[in-house]
């Protein structure tokens, strides 16, 4: 039987034996490099022969989302595992769009994490149930933007013109403050009412104090 072979980069060195320990008493699994360094994993490479790196995201000479994006160009055939204490979604949408196959949170159990090793060598992806969690809320968050109908938007010139109806103006008096004709004003005027939704000019200026545009 072929071993999934894997190297480890993680600035924490009790780490680095916790994983030790658990990764040499699994059969099928061998551990060809322990890095508290991300730069000298990545130049390991071509010795360690990896199937997989585990890596985590905050090292001292080079991020982990750097790092994953130099492996997957120069060794796709690696496939790199992120082992980080960060579950927010920034840190995890970076390391993904990186090119991670998996994600953990430094709590995973042992079984968890050696079930992950497994899968990812097999090709496939695997991301702790906090991590997919995060994932999940911030693309229903994303969705529900899109299904938001898109907020009008005034021009400068109709917010002009707006300010100028709030203190009373006449069409005839706009169009002489603002040196154009009053069948522009009169455009703008109902260009405004269409955008915003409204019937009337009352319900216009109540929308432009809502969005404090007065």
């Amino acid at each position: 039987m072929e071993k999934i072979k894997v190297v480890v980069a993680d600035d924490h060195h009790i780490l680095l034996d916790g994983l030790k320990a658990l990764l040499q008493k699994q059969k099928d699994i061998e551990i060809t490099g322990l890095y508290t360094d991300g730069n000298e994993l990545f130049d390991s490479l071509p010795n360690s022969k990896p199937n997989i790196a585990i890596v985590d995201i905050n090292m001292p000479t080079i991020k982990g989302d750097a790092l994953t994006r130099k492996i997957k160009e120069f060794y796709p055939q690696v496939h790199v595992i992120a082992l980080s204490m960060h579950d927010d979604a920034q840190h995890i949408m970076e390391m993904i769009e990186a090119g991670v196959s998996g994600y953990l949170l430094k709590n995973v159990n042992d079984k968890e994490l050696i079930e992950a090793i497994r899968l990812v060598s097999d090709g496939k992806m695997y991301f702790s149930a906090e991590v997919s969690e995060t994932i999940t809320t911030m693309v229903v968050r994303q969705q529900k933007k899109l299904e938001e109908p898109d907020e009008p938007r005034l021009t400068e010139r109709e917010i002009e013109i707006l300010k100028l109806i709030a203190q009373e103006y006449s069409n005839a008096r706009i169009a002489e403050t603002l040196f154009i004709s009053e069948r522009t004003v009169e455009t703008h005027r109902k260009n405004m009412l269409r955008k915003t939704n409204n019937k009337t000019v009352v319900g216009l200026l109540k929308y432009a104090i809502e969005k404090q545009l007065l």
